[in-house]
């Protein structure tokens, strides 16, 4: 998940560096890549969630993989939470700065 960031997070600095003189098509590049990010995050949760309901089921025995699938999301949602977290506190600093 740290190699996914990062590797948006590249992609987000090229499309920035790409279309500064473009403001709306910076948007829609900076737009997908965080759609990716969610879309994997959510295939996290997915996947962990199925791995939890197979065990419960009798279906799946394999305790280890499913701890790792659970932690696994819950690393990856607290990461998209923190990057969250930094674009509101960029976004309200940019509100409080005078024109």
């Amino acid at each position: 998940m740290a190699n996914s960031i990062q590797n948006n997070s590249s992609i987000v600095q090229q499309n920035v560096a790409a279309n500064k003189s473009a403001p709306k098509s910076a948007a829609k590049g900076i737009t997908s890549s965080f759609q990716k990010m969610f879309d994997e995050v959510n295939k996290d949760q997915l996947q962990a969630e199925k791995k939890v309901n197979e065990m419960v089921a009798g279906k799946n025995k394999d305790i280890p993989g499913t701890m790792i699938a659970m932690e696994k999301a819950d690393v990856s949602l607290r990461m998209l939470m923190a990057v969250r977290n930094k674009i509101v506190n960029a976004y309200e600093e940019i509100m409080r700065m005078q024109v």
